[in-house]
């Protein structure tokens, strides 16, 4: 049986444990939900008496041994730190939410130990587990797009102040980044980014992100200024155009002849997404979205807020920092490429 912990019992903590108690439920004594930790006790109590799980406000009252899997949903700040300690009192598998860490060097800080010390770790890219995103990648993947041209998304909606401490390049703009690799299966040549800042928050607000690759271009527009929200994808290939609304899970290709709106089996995507995380584990499988991969779209939002602090397009093979971490990257493009072409296949 998996012991498993959740650090943070906010939003995003407590959807967890509210999944989580959905696959225990469902799957009975493959897990437990052992504690539930945030440092605002009333809050980690009340996730506590509905899901289940000891509530606790630190990670330090987790007595060593007790903790198989660790699902990290604090905010990005603490995550490295959070990582580190439970690390410590030998826990061996982790979720981490979406970004890693807050920065590359932490981000390659936590994959040399992991490696180190055999440590087995998820990040929280939850797109991947929208059906109609991975439908669409079973597309790609089975090429029935043929080459693709270019990818547009729009991804906005209003405030939320839970998110107030991350750029929105971070918050929104990792998923379409994330997408953007999955699909393309290469890192791009060169990107650009304009963004618009202290409209809500005092970071950037709204991101245009513009990645140019060997042939084609993403062009990515995230913001949370706007009163509705959308989350939208059109991509034009060889063999045809797509519109996929990642919102109400519709998918619809259209080609010279005929318009087709693909059958979806809808599922809450967090739902599929733990599921998957504990499954992988009792299956003795690998990590479903590895850190080389979640390191790989975090490099692109590191760069993404360099091109528009210089006002500037960047060469990415020309970076320093490209070539500092050029290994790690190129692991992450063999994720994404084996996940489209290999696994989603196999699968379709």
């Amino acid at each position: 049986m998996i012991r498993i912990a959740i650090i943070g019992a906010g939003y995003m903590g407590s959807a967890h444990a509210r999944v989580i108690n959905r696959v225990i439920s469902e799957n009975p004594g493959i897990a437990e939900l052992s504690y539930i930790v945030d440092i605002d006790r009333e809050r980690a109590e009340k996730v506590s008496r509905k899901y289940g799980g000891k509530p606790l406000t630190s990670i330090n009252d987790i007595p060593r041994g007790t903790v198989d899997l660790a699902f990290i949903a604090t905010p990005t700040e603490y995550h490295f730190e959070s990582f580190k300690t439970l690390a410590d009192k030998d826990v061996k598998y982790f979720f981490i939410e979406k970004p890693m860490t807050r920065n590359l060097k932490q981000a390659a800080e936590l994959i040399k130990r992991a490696e180190e010390n055999d440590l087995w770790i998820t990040v929280g890219h939850i797109e991947r587990y929208n059906p109609a995103v991975k439908k669409l990648h079973q597309h790609v993947g089975q090429g029935k797009l043929g080459e693709i041209l270019t990818m547009i998304s729009r991804r906005v909606g209003p405030f939320v102040a839970r998110v107030k401490n991350t750029d929105v390049i971070y918050d929104l703009g990792i998923h379409e980044i994330d997408n953007s690799l999955a699909i393309n299966r290469e890192y791009p040549l060169r990107i650009r980014s304009y963004t618009l800042e202290n409209v809500v928050s005092r970071l950037n607000d709204y991101a245009l992100i513009i990645l140019q690759y060997d042939r084609g271009f993403s062009s990515l527009e995230v913001n949370r200024v706007t009163p509705f929200k959308q989350r939208i994808l059109y991509i034009t290939a060889e063999k045809g155009v797509v519109f996929l609304d990642y919102m109400k899970q519709e998918l619809y290709i259209y080609n010279s002849e005929h318009e087709t709106k693909v059958i979806i089996h809808k599922e809450e995507p967090l739902f599929l997404e733990d599921r998957d995380t504990i499954m992988s584990i009792v299956d003795g499988r690998k990590p479903p979205i590895d850190p080389y991969q979640a390191f790989a779209s975090l490099f692109l939002c590191e760069l993404a807020l360099e091109s528009t602090r210089e006002s500037r397009e960047i060469i990415i093979e020309e970076h320093d920092k490209y070539n500092t971490y050029r290994d790690l990257i190129n692991k992450g493009l063999e994720g994404y490429r084996s996940y489209i072409e290999k696994k989603l296949i196999k699968k379709g």
